[in-house]
């Protein structure tokens, strides 16, 4: 199986200039007038720089990078017979953003925030009201049972955007537009989630039309039984491919999805034995694929009798599929990647076997677990809250879908995949490794690039006006702007140091009357850097 080999370039080139890149951690202040630097001057190489060495003696700053292409890029399909490529490359590793002030989760508003940062894409105004209202354990249930929920606007949306799902980056955009504007958020963190574990990749499916439908089948059973779910990727095209069952035959068993099933999907290393992935390869040769779809080749399948995990018998890949299921370190695997992945990292072994036994004692739904997980006290706890390094896609999706903007997801992918993440197109087998892994100089740049492209390019793929919010919500002072956004974007929760810098930044428009008296020019462009400022924090790169 392939792992990822880590580089980390010490100097990146930038036309004639050259500037070193120090892994090292950045303290909160030096982010945020780094940021700052970029708000004055957003397009200015130059003015980076120098803002940046402004800065106390020894402190590295994120190496610039030219203007980077448009569209993904897509590696060249290995071979079927290849193990899945090492592509695209992981980044180099730096330490993380620094953690945001202490807070308590004390209020309805802040769990809420909370809430649907983890089990969504964040929320817009109107979102954010609706479910306040409502409270936490009327929006949990608003989330996992989203089958009650009608998101037929979508559809309605997606199928008026000419897209082209045999092309890669069309399929990433129609599943932007999902997360963003669905009404069913849940649904699409559960597939984000399923697709990092069950992964497959288009470098080496090579076709869009197989990953759409590897798709589709995540977000149909995404919180149904587990084992339906393995039933239904081991029959998938894509996984098929992915993972060389296409050419997994009696005569000559490939093991490589029987491995990953074991090792990546539901067990863990050293759960089995090397003999129970020969016997599980066995047991699932002559699963084929004709002309895109799946089949059953009886006459290259072995049907002699097979040792798995101490049972013998002439299984079949759904009886491994049982059997595995019905091992106790199953259910615990699991239920430990779903909190970890919505919670927090590395839970106690107390509330892995609480929610093991639920997982359990609910026939493997996946759904039942969920609701435990975000109505269990350790989800709202300060160990918690804005624990978690945003991926890229979440910060994009998150950004457009909070600050209700209009767009058609042209770009998006770009933005995701400059910031090492490239939907339907992870890493290799293992996914996307998350954590400190998305933030280091070359990436951190480029989320401070979206941040400037959402708030003050006035880009036409996003229809950002906040002049216009403050004029519906009659604010006509930089401060209560400041307390609005950082409401709506922080929860409100930022240092005292990092206001003081955002409100000395905002006083420029505190004239008699209020800001709504000066040049309307002016207004809009500080409005715009002072959301900039906010989604440019070392906060607002924590869910």
């Amino acid at each position: 199986m392939s792992r990822v080999k880590q580089e980390t370039p010490l100097v990146t080139e930038t036309s004639s200039l050259k500037v070193e890149q120090i892994p090292s951690s950045i303290d909160r202040r030096e982010f945020l007038i780094r940021a700052a630097a970029l708000a004055f001057s957003a397009s200015s190489l130059a003015a980076f720089l120098e803002a940046c060495t402004a800065v106390k003696p020894g402190t590295p700053s994120p190496a610039p990078t030219l203007p980077p292409p448009s569209e993904p890029s897509i590696p060249t399909p290995p071979a079927s017979s290849a193990p899945p490529l090492e592509s695209p490359t992981l980044p180099p590793v730096t330490a993380p953003v620094p953690p945001p002030p202490s807070a308590v989760l004390d209020t309805e508003g802040g769990k809420i925030s909370h809430l649907l940062r983890r089990a969504g894409f964040g929320a817009n105004e109107q979102e954010l009201s609706q479910f306040t209202a409502m409270g936490v354990s009327a929006t949990v249930d608003y989330l996992v049972d989203f089958e009650k929920t009608d998101d037929s606007a979508l559809e309605t949306r997606l199928s008026g955007i000419n897209l082209n799902l045999d092309n890669l980056v069309d399929l990433q955009r129609w599943w932007f537009l999902r997360m963003i504007y669905t009404r069913r958020p849940l649904q699409e963190k559960m597939v984000l989630f399923w697709h990092g574990l069950l992964t497959s990749g288009y470098s080496k499916v090579g076709r869009g039309p197989y990953m759409y439908t590897q798709n589709q089948t995540l977000r149909k059973l995404c919180v149904g039984r587990y084992g339906d779910l393995l039933k239904a990727i081991a029959r998938d095209p894509a996984m098929l491919i992915w993972l060389d069952s296409q050419v997994n035959k009696k005569a000559a068993p490939n093991e490589n999805f029987a491995r990953e099933l074991m090792e990546l999907f539901s067990m863990g290393i050293g759960n089995y034995t090397e003999g129970d992935v020969r016997e599980s390869a066995r047991a699932f040769t002559g699963w084929l694929l004709s002309q895109g779809v799946f089949y059953f080749n009886f006459g290259q399948h072995d049907n002699g009798l097979k040792f798995f995990l101490g049972r013998t018998g002439n299984f079949d890949g759904d009886d491994i599929i049982k059997i595995i299921t019905e091992q106790p370190v199953t259910a615990e695997f699991i239920c430990r990647k779903l909190f970890s992945f919505f919670a927090y990292d590395d839970p106690s072994p107390e509330v892995v076997s609480r929610l093991a036994g639920t997982l359990r004692d609910a026939k493997y739904s996946i759904k039942e677990v969920m609701r435990q997980i975000l109505t269990s006290p350790e989800f709202y706890s300060p160990k918690a809250y804005r624990a978690k390094i945003k991926s890229p896609a979440e910060l994009v999706a998150a950004t457009v879908r909070t600050l209700n903007i209009e767009t058609d997801a042209a770009g998006l992918p770009g933005f995701a995949d400059r910031m090492s993440q490239s939907l339907f197109n992870p890493f290799d087998v293992q996914g996307w490794p998350g954590g400190a892994v998305w933030i280091n100089s070359n990436t951190l740049l480029q989320r401070l690039n979206f941040a400037n492209t959402v708030s003050i390019a006035r880009s036409a793929n996003f229809q950002f006006n906040p002049q216009e919010t403050a004029r519906r919500l009659n604010i006509s002072s930089a401060d209560r702007f400041i307390d609005y956004f950082t409401s709506l974007l922080l929860d409100g929760n930022m240092s005292d140091e990092e206001l003081g810098i955002l409100k000395a930044f905002g006083s420029a428009l505190d004239v008699p009357g209020g800001f709504s008296n000066a040049p309307s020019d002016v207004v809009d462009e500080k409005l715009r850097s002072l959301v900039y400022l906010i989604m440019a924090s070392p906060d607002y790169q924590l869910a």
